[in-house]
C-alpha cells in the first residue's frame, strides 16, 4: 500500500510539475510579441539548464539576473567613457546623467523588481520593469521632452538597446504571469 501511494504522490508530482513547465510552443508565443523575436529565443534559449522544466517565474528571474549583469556592464561603459571625455562638456554631462540612471535608477529598480518578483504581485512587476526601461530612456533620450538626445557614437546606445530587449521580454512575461 505504501508504494503505490508514493507511486501515487511522485506522479502527481510530476503532472503538477510539468503543468508549469514552458513549453517551446509558449516560448515561440512570448518572443512573436517582442520587437526582435530572434533576440527573445536566443536570451531565453541560453538559460544554463536550458528552459525544459523552468516554469514563467524562473524565466522571469533569469531575465532579470541578465538585466542586471548587462546594467552593471553598461555602468562600467559609462565610467570608461566619463574618463576619456574629461574635456568634452557636452559628453562628460551626457554620461554622468547615464551614470546616474543606470547606476542609481536601473540597477535599484532591477533589485526591487526581484523583490516583487519573488512576491508574486505580478502587475506591479510590470510597472516596475516599465520603470527600468524609463532610466534608460532618459540616459538616451534626455530627461525632458525638449531635450536633444546627446549624438553618442560610442558603444552606450548599442548597450541601451540591448537591455531594452531584455526588458520587453520580462514585461510580456509579467503580463502572462498576471492572466
Amino acid at each position: 500500500m505504501t508504494h503505490n501511494f508514493s507511486s501515487l504522490v511522485l506522479v502527481f508530482l510530476l503532472f503538477v510539475a510539468s503543468s508549469y513547465a514552458i513549453k517551446g510552443v509558449e516560448l515561440d508565443a512570448i518572443c512573436k510579441k517582442t520587437k526582435n523575436p530572434t533576440f527573445c529565443l536566443n536570451l531565453l534559449n541560453s538559460k544554463p539548464g536550458g528552459v525544459a522544466g523552468a516554469n514563467f517565474v524562473d524565466l522571469a528571474q533569469y531575465v532579470l539576473d541578465v538585466t542586471r549583469a548587462n546594467i552593471t556592464t553598461t555602468t562600467k561603459l559609462i565610467k570608461r567613457l566619463i574618463r576619456r571625455n574629461p574635456n568634452d562638456l557636452e559628453a562628460r554631462d551626457h554620461y554622468t546623467l547615464c551614470l546616474k540612471q543606470f547606476h542609481k535608477g536601473a540597477l535599484n529598480k532591477v533589485q526591487s523588481t526581484q523583490e516583487i518578483l519573488k512576491s508574486r504581485d505580478y502587475q506591479d512587476l510590470n510597472v516596475a520593469a516599465s520603470g527600468i526601461r524609463t532610466h534608460i530612456n532618459l540616459c538616451i533620450d534626455g530627461e525632458s521632452p525638449s531635450d536633444t538626445p546627446y549624438h553618442d557614437t560610442s558603444l552606450l546606445p548599442t548597450y541601451a538597446d540591448a537591455i531594452s530587449q531584455v526588458i520587453e521580454i520580462i514585461i510580456i512575461i509579467s503580463n502572462v504571469l498576471y492572466k
